[in-house]
């Protein structure tokens, strides 16, 4: 006779609720961010696209997760049969999650990545950024392929009652961990030196810092998941064991999203709490910063103001400060001051000649 899943220890339901939450925030937020683009730039650009492809897979990792749970996971391995669940099709979904689990962390990381192109004009950075995307490229291609192909034949990965050739589980899900922790750490703090050297007032560069810092929410969840892994390559009760790891896995993937799309908030906030932006715009003014691209100069000695498009300054344009050109809501209005200043251009000094 069947019992009811509801009979027995079973945290399935509890990996359905949160995970069903932080996946309708996630793409309420994506929605919003295609839709603040295309709006008030008229455009939708490849970071938007790319980070509406992670919200596409996390949806069908969402759904996968919770078959697994549905089959079993979440529930001793005693207890599946007799509540009428599938140990191998929860162990079958479970393997299937890990392929598109890995997936949308490669998405929403490429994401970021372009996001950043766009909006610093600096070549060198660009070139790390780049060289960054072919380490996510090559390492995502690489566990993907190894996820899929941990067992042959593949059917061995869910299947443990056939015969079948397995890598060591255990560490090949140590080396994803240190790899996937070790990225969100480095693509978070990738902009911090560009962001220090920005000549801001406190106020504005703690929350132009702060912005960019949310990246580091995913690198917690990331080590919270490392942790749950301890248990679940130690256990011999998978179904139970892992399901800590699996829970804490879906939650990196949401929130990689959320973090990722959490900066297109700032005009939605500030109409919601516009006491708050007041009194940190008031603060502000008062210091009347100077904006000095040295972030981004050249190696020649002089500084170039790019035209890159970006949509958290607003630089003044060719007319001077008393440009009245419009500021969208997304972008934020600062004074310039701008001075020349006469340098050598080579080891032969040129008198009166202006760089």
């Amino acid at each position: 006779m069947t019992e009811s899943p509801y009979s027995v220890p079973n945290k399935g339901p509890t990996f359905m609720i949160v995970t069903g939450i932080l996946c309708f925030i996630a793409l309420v937020l994506v929605l919003y961010r295609l839709f603040n683009g295309w709006m008030m730039r008229k455009a939708i650009h490849k970071d938007d696209m790319l980070i509406a492809a992670s919200m596409t897979v996390l949806i069908i990792t969402t759904i996968v997760g919770d078959l697994a749970n549905y089959y079993g996971f979440g529930r001793h391995k005693a207890d599946i049969a007799k509540t009428g669940g599938s140990r191998v099709d929860a162990l079958k979904y479970f393997w299937l999650f890990q392929v598109t689990y890995k997936l949308v962390l490669g998405l929403t990381k490429l994401s970021f990545l372009t996001f950043y192109l766009r909006i610093f004009p600096s070549k060198r950075f660009h070139m790390i950024c780049y060289g960054t995307m072919v380490v996510i490229l090559g390492g995502v291609i690489g566990f993907v392929f190894a996820t899929i192909f941990q067992c042959l034949p593949v059917q061995g990965s869910w299947h443990k009652e056939i015969h079948s050739t397995c890598i060591n589980n255990a560490w090949f899900r140590w080396w994803w961990a240190g790899y996937t922790t070790s990225t969100d750490i480095w693509i978070c703090l990738l902009p911090m030196p560009l962001l220090a050297r920005l000549q801001l007032d406190k106020v504005r560069k703690i929350g132009v810092m702060l912005m960019f810092a949310l990246g580091l929410f995913v690198c917690i969840t990331s080590i919270i998941r490392i942790n749950a892994l301890v248990q679940s390559v130690n256990t011999d009760d998978p179904t139970w064991g892992s399901w800590d790891a699996l829970l804490w896995s879906a939650i990196e993937a949401d929130c990689g999203i959320i973090c990722a799309c959490l900066p297109y908030l700032k005009h939605p906030l500030k109409q919601l709490v516009p006491r708050l932006f007041s009194t940190l715009t008031s603060r502000a003014q008062h210091s009347r910063p100077t904006y000095k691209l040295s972030a981004f100069s050249s190696s020649r000695g002089y500084h170039r103001h790019s035209a890159a498009t970006d949509d958290w300054k607003n630089l003044p344009g060719p007319r001077g400060m008393g440009s009245q050109d419009p500021i969208a809501p997304n972008q934020i209005m600062m004074k310039t001051d701008i001075s020349l200043k006469t340098e050598p251009m080579d080891s032969t000094e040129v008198p009166g000649r202006a760089v």
